[in-house]
């Protein structure tokens, strides 16, 4: 995976950011793949790291139960 792409956690879905640019104090985001929908919803349709991006999102299928949290949660997605 390129070393300026960040994949964060968050309650609704992945949400992937350029390590290499900030908006508003943060790493500039680029897209989220919304758990519920399997959604990529594109912010930046510029970035050189959106292949990797829409790759990565791919993997991610309906019914896959994946850990959201330190603690164990999990969610299923598309449901």
């Amino acid at each position: 995976m390129n070393k300026n792409l960040f994949v964060g956690t968050f309650p609704t879905g992945y949400v992937y950011c350029d390590r290499s640019k900030e908006e508003n104090g943060d790493y500039m985001k680029i897209a989220i793949l919304f758990f519920d929908t399997l959604e990529l919803k594109i912010y930046k349709p510029k970035s050189n790291l959106l292949e990797e991006i829409k790759e990565n999102a791919k993997r991610y299928k309906k019914g896959m139960e994946i850990t959201v949290s330190g603690s164990g949660q999990t969610r299923i997605l598309g449901a």
